[in-house]
């Protein structure tokens, strides 16, 4: 079963008040995979018709490091981002994010992620490598984030 993560007002990939941002939803399985759906906006392509490269790495950088939190409910910041580009991603399709955890360590989480349409086609790979934040900074950031009777409720 899906359940919704917390978002807040102000991030720039799920901040529903941001007018320049994403305004993504995220969601969470039983096996603490981490998904999202986005369909692009013209106004995010690089090339004509294609959608820009930073995007989908933004993107992929949310999910993955969203995956670690649900296991240590601590909030982690990027510490190394890559992303292997297969195919361009066009205009008009709705992609599909995953990100997971590959191996969790006191200081560090590995994740893996991906970006596919809804036909399956894969148009990039990610790996990472996030640094889990203090108590005290996920206290912080954890009191700005939005809930609701459907959201999956991390820090408690």
């Amino acid at each position: 079963m899906e359940r919704r993560l917390p978002y807040s007002h102000w991030c720039y990939v799920c901040g529903k008040d941001n007018p320049l941002g994403f305004r993504i939803v995220f969601s969470a399985d039983s096996g603490g995979r981490v998904r999202a759906r986005y369909t692009p906006e013209e106004h995010r392509q690089g090339y004509l018709g294609v959608i820009h490269g930073g995007v989908l790495s933004t993107l992929l950088d949310e999910t993955m490091g969203w995956a670690p939190a649900l296991r240590t409910r601590r909030l982690y910041v990027t510490g190394e981002l890559r992303v292997r580009y297969l195919n361009p991603f066009p205009i008009g399709r709705t992609m599909l994010v995953e990100g997971w955890v590959e191996s969790l360590s006191r200081r560090m989480a590995v994740t893996g992620g991906e970006v596919r349409d809804e036909e399956g086609v894969v148009y990039a790979k990610a790996s990472g490598k996030y640094l889990p934040m203090s108590k005290e900074e996920t206290d912080r950031i954890q009191a700005l984030l939005i809930y609701d009777e459907e959201t999956i409720r991390l820090f408690e």
